[in-house]
Order: structure tokens, then C-alpha cells, then sequence
């Protein structure tokens, strides 16, 4: 099984607000390796060229909290979504 098929087995209830916080956005501008962008398997961050800061659909996270250990600078914080929302595992 491939990990494509094991995402099929995971549904997603996003709660009103975001569990993935920035802490000092305007320090990813200068952030070399943007590994936040490569890390994430669901692909919650996105780069903003305009805005020079990522982007975060937190909507499509699977908790694996992946962000916050790769972040170089510390300035993701990630925490679970409140009781009774996020991954819902079908399995």
C-alpha cells in the first residue's frame, strides 16, 4: 500500500480556528531552507512570493507535527485540535 492509499484511510474535520501557529512570520523571509514546505505530507505550507511569508492551510493537517521539529528558527507551533476535530481515522 502506497501512501496515497494510506491518506484515503484519514478524513479531516477542521475546527474553526488554526492549531498551527506562526510565531515571528516575518522571520521566514530570510528563512534559507523552507523546510516546512518539503516536510509536511498533506502539504499544509505554501510559499507567498508577494507576501515573502508561508502560507498555512492548516484545514488539511494530519498532526504528524513534522513542521514544528524541522522549523530551523522555532517559529512554528504546532498543538492538536480541540476535542473532536482533525483526523478521523476510517480504519
Amino acid at each position: 500500500m502506497d501512501s496515497r492509499e494510506y491518506l484515503s484511510l484519514a478524513a479531516i474535520s477542521p475546527a474553526q480556528a488554526s492549531h498551527i501557529r506562526l510565531d515571528g512570520e516575518n522571520r521566514c523571509a530570510t528563512c534559507d531552507d523552507r523546510t516546512c514546505l518539503h516536510v509536511c505530507p498533506a502539504g499544509v505550507f505554501a510559499w507567498d512570493e508577494s507576501g515573502e511569508r508561508p502560507l498555512v492551510c492548516w484545514q488539511r493537517c494530519l498532526e504528524c507535527g513534522a513542521c514544528e521539529l524541522v522549523c530551523p528558527r522555532g517559529i512554528i507551533k504546532f498543538s492538536y485540535p480541540r476535542g473532536g476535530h482533525g483526523v478521523i481515522n476510517k480504519c
